[in-house]
């Protein structure tokens, strides 16, 4: 039997009439309705844009976002990676922990986490060419309201979803804005992945509830011993499929990001920037020798490592698996239907300028006939103009060389006269 449901109070968005929250603004199910707000939505685009000019794809008030397309619609099932959804169920089966993430999102609330970024919300006004990329990049993946988004200093090359059920936002780390075009793009569309999977709420117990440490979060972080210590064990009951969680979730974000650019290398580029936590670096790597890492990547050992050392996937093997994504038949179909609503710009192509003749050479002046002498004191060699050494008058000349500028009377050696003609006897 369905259950009856209810309208939101605040944007119109049909909910189940048991909910305490709604699914898209985040609004309480029971709360009366705003001030100065039509029944039927927000009062600034209605709840679905008709209010809003056609050429509007985000509205201020509400953070609707506009589809990309009359009908569009990208399943969360097209990047949804199959481990992380059933790591999803793992946790939600674990009953202290599913009660203890519901009861932190409901009690401490939205606005705690919000606070606890630490940085700067984003806006039309505010970092506008950041924040124009991240509408585009909620708008491909599907989501019907823009979560907020912050630049953070405190985790500079750190980029996290986190919020409720009902709501999300985003802090990016202020390295990460060094990313330009495609590559921003591919950043902003993997936390907007991270938003319509669901991983919000979970993500807030990683770093909240269970505790947000400095890198990556390690099964044996204070060593073997206390790893087979009684209590250590316990505790990684609950650190191992929130460990395991969040490597999968990588995953799911990694081609969420890929379907949003359609190009592998930009995923290449930017994981691998952003593993090394270096710009130039990674431009020095062997793009032949790095492929064959990624296909080695599988080594039971390599996996066994990754399990027990890290919450975030090892790079090569996450590479990997996007590489396969992006060869695969479903990720073909999902880009011609987003390259059919938001085609790739066309680049522009740079016109030559017409050809011109060339201007005629300037006619070069005839050298003037030269004397070469030597100095007498340095034996510098000197050129002297032969017309000034036409007359009968004696002329100074400078020696050239710096060190001895010897002043020379140079005199024209006069032709001897020529010999009288031997007469034949």
């Amino acid at each position: 039997m369905l259950a009856a449901l209810a309208s939101c109070t605040h944007c119109g968005a049909q909910l189940d009439a048991n909910a305490r929250f709604c699914t898209q603004c985040g609004t309480p199910n029971a709360a009366p309705a705003p001030p100065q707000t039509f029944g039927f939505g927000c009062q600034t685009c209605g709840g679905d844009g008709t209010r809003l000019p056609a050429e509007r794809v985000y509205c201020a008030s509400c953070r609707w976002l506009r589809p990309l397309g009359p009908g569009y619609s990208l399943p969360v099932e097209a990047f949804l990676w199959r481990l992380d959804a059933d790591a999803m169920n793992t946790l939600s089966g674990i009953a202290p922990l599913n009660a203890a993430a519901h009861s932190l999102s409901e009690t401490v609330g939205r606005p705690w986490f919000e606070a606890a970024v630490n940085g700067i919300r984003l806006s039309e006004r505010q970092m506008p060419d950041i924040f124009a990329l991240a509408i585009k990049a909620a708008r491909i993946v599907g989501l019907t309201h823009l979560p907020e988004i912050y630049i953070s200093g405190q985790q500079m090359w750190d980029a996290v979803t986190m919020g409720s059920q009902t709501a999300s936002f985003v802090a990016l780390g202020s390295v990460l804005t060094n990313f330009r075009g495609d590559d921003l793009l591919y950043l902003l569309a993997r936390e907007m992945g991270h938003a319509r999977a669901g991983h919000a709420l979970w993500n807030t117990v990683v770093n909240l509830l269970a505790g947000r440490q400095p890198g990556n979060r390690s099964l044996m972080s204070s060593g073997v011993l206390s790893f087979l210590s009684p209590s250590k064990m316990i505790e990684s009951g609950i650190n191992a499929p929130l460990m395991a969680w969040q490597r999968h979730s990588a995953i799911t974000a990694d081609r969420a990001g890929l379907l949003a650019v359609g190009d592998i290398e930009v995923a290449r580029r930017v994981t691998l920037q952003w593993t090394l936590h270096s710009f130039p670096l990674a431009a020095r790597i062997d793009a032949e020798s790095w492929r064959a890492q990624e296909d080695a990547s599988d080594d039971s050992a390599m996996q066994a490592s990754e399990f027990a050392m890290t919450s975030t996937p090892y790079a090569a093997r996450r590479l990997k698996l996007a590489r396969e994504f992006f060869e695969s038949e479903s990720y073909q179909v999902c880009r011609r239907v987003i390259e059919h609503w938001a085609p790739r710009p066309v680049p522009q192509t740079v016109q030559a300028a017409p050809a011109q003749s060339p201007a005629p050479a300037k006619p070069k002046a005839p050298q003037e006939p030269m004397e070469r002498l030597t100095c007498v004191s340095c034996d510098a060699v000197m050129r002297v103009p032969k017309a000034l050494l036409a007359g009968d008058k004696p002329v100074n000349v400078r020696c050239p060389n710096a060190q001895c500028g010897k002043v020379l009377k140079i005199t024209r050696k006069q032709p001897k006269p020529p010999k009288p003609e031997q007469v034949s006897e």
